[in-house]
């Protein structure tokens, strides 16, 4: 894989737009937008000229998602004390105290642990409380799903992927992005369903898709969320 920052370029009515080329062997060109940057991932034998015209027709779908991004960014910054978590803004609440914990009441995440009004500590309390979190939540949704799955799993783990919201192994075991604890549950359970077609059918083809549709009917709606939404998931790490 070959990433070319700046070998693409695309203009915007708020101005110019940083565009990675990606080079992989593929049978299709894809755009990803993510955390603000457009990537261009291609196949080698690919002239700039087409992923420009590619870049061209896309660039209303790109604005939007830059747009969202943006809007995102922008809350964050005007709410800092607000926690995503199973799809649901929590107020943040921060304690002093010797020992770390973490309490969800009333619509409000009370926080508790020492020195935790220098950001870097609240932080870093904050991401342990939200990885223990994904770990015990990912690990109930796993055992409703498991019995439906038409091989079985050899084992799973969180990921901390930037570019992935979970991954299959050729030995049958999942790793599921810690971030989608953030996710409202049936975002979780896409990506769950999404690793467990996997299993049996470790490509994207339209077998898979079908296995994708027998363990979870509609699931075009989620995968269309983590497109529109995937970003702010991102807002903690």
């Amino acid at each position: 894989m070959n990433a070319r920052p700046g070998a693409l370029t695309l203009t915007l009515p708020d101005g110019p737009v940083a565009v990675r080329l990606t080079r992989r062997q593929r049978q299709s060109v894809g755009i990803r937008v993510q955390r603000g940057e457009v990537e261009v991932i291609a196949p080698p034998g690919v002239s700039l000229a087409y992923l420009q015209e590619v870049l061209a027709k896309k660039r209303d779908w790109i604005a939007g998602h830059l747009a969202r991004h943006r809007e995102a960014s922008q809350q964050q910054a005007a709410s800092p004390d607000l926690v995503l978590y199973g799809g649901e803004n929590l107020q943040l609440h921060c304690h002093a105290a010797q020992r770390v914990s973490a309490r969800v009441e009333g619509g409000a995440l009370h926080l508790a642990g020492p020195q935790l009004e220098l950001p870097a500590r609240r932080q870093a309390a904050l991401l342990s409380w939200l990885q223990r979190e994904a770990k015990r939540r990912f690990a109930e949704r796993l055992q409703l799903w498991l019995p439906r799955a038409a091989r079985p799993l050899s084992g799973w783990a969180l990921s901390s992927a930037r570019s992935r919201w979970g991954s299959c192994s050729g030995r049958g075991v999942i790793r599921l992005n810690w971030r989608l604890v953030q996710a409202p549950p049936a975002i979780l359970d896409y990506v769950i369903a999404h690793e467990l077609a996997h299993l049996l059918h470790m490509n994207h083809s339209k077998a898979f898709w079908a296995e994708v549709e027998r363990l979870y009917p509609g699931w075009q709606g989620a995968r269309q969320w983590l497109k529109q939404h995937g970003d702010s998931l991102f807002r903690h790490g």
